[in-house]
């Protein structure tokens, strides 16, 4: 079924639901929205703080939005400027432009394009999911020395492959998505863990987001992985009941690409969970990262 124009969701009561579920998180949370434009569109970015330093970037998962940070943003920010971003072309406040990214470079150009908008010379970069991906492409391609600290909570795709059960569970919410089928997959994944419910009735409702085709940057080379040593933190953060990928052999993949990477085990969690629960886990291992 075809993808809604931008104006249709933003009519349909799936739509309404999305957008007045999102500002609210966004408002509880004590998030400050701001529009960059750049010649890829406009970019939502959510700031909390102005608190001095190297400021603490947050990409979310795929469909997740930047929203899905509002557990961990308010105690971050209690000691770190925190900036949340909404990825262009996928679900969220972003609006992409004539000039959208189409490739993974393009998609690498735009984060580099918002943080020159932000005048921001470094960044501690954290991803979770598809926002864990582009943050490993950023850190070792072009930009990398931007790049401060590097943290992949629960990374897909970086290291080691997705389970084949996770694939058919989600297969549906792929082909024919609907927000029934979102939240089954979202109940099934997180073994049905209370989670914000205003969060996923966002998630749910933007099963029909208008976003483009998925811009999936390629698994870093060894060469590339080379940046990353010597000097760089990365830290890569996993949830023990992940249905995405086996954490222990995650891990051991992150060994062999990165032998000094620190790598955390929460205590729970699943992919889906993160990085709304466990929150103060979260929360307390992206603030050991020096200011």
């Amino acid at each position: 079924m075809a993808r809604p124009s931008p104006q249709y969701f933003a009519d349909s009561s799936d739509g309404r639901t999305f957008f007045t579920a999102y500002d609210s998180l966004i408002a509880r949370s004590g998030g400050r929205p701001i529009e960059v434009e750049t010649g890829h569109g406009v970019t939502r970015v959510n700031s909390y703080s102005d608190a001095p330093g190297t400021p603490l970037v947050l990409l979310p998962g795929g469909g997740a939005t930047s929203a899905s940070y509002v557990n961990v943003a308010g105690p971050l920010a209690e000691r770190r400027r925190v900036l949340t971003i909404d990825i262009i072309g996928d679900a969220g406040r972003s609006r992409p432009g004539p000039g959208r990214p189409r490739t993974p470079d393009d998609l690498l150009a735009w984060l580099d394009a918002v943080f020159d908008d932000l005048g921001l010379d470094t960044v501690d970069l954290v991803g979770h999911s598809y926002g864990a991906m582009i943050a490993l492409a950023y850190a070792t391609g072009l930009h990398h020395e931007r790049v401060r600290r590097l943290v992949l909570l629960d990374p897909t795709s970086c290291f080691a492959g997705l389970r084949l059960g996770y694939l058919a569970h989600a297969l549906p919410t792929l082909v024919a998505p609907t927000p029934q089928r979102q939240r089954r997959f979202l109940s099934w994944e997180t073994a049905g863990a209370p989670l914000d419910e205003t969060w996923v009735e966002m998630y749910c409702a933007g099963a029909r987001f208008p976003t483009g085709r998925t811009i999936v940057p390629k698994r870093p080379s060894r060469e590339a992985f080379s940046m990353l040593r010597g000097g760089k933190e990365v830290t890569a953060v996993l949830a023990p009941d992940s249905r995405a990928h086996d954490a222990a052999r995650v891990s051991a993949k992150i060994r062999g690409c990165l032998p000094d990477a620190r790598i955390m085990l929460l205590g729970s969690g699943t992919h889906h969970t993160l990085p709304l629960e466990p929150a103060d886990e979260i929360a307390a291992a992206l603030l050991t990262l020096a200011p």
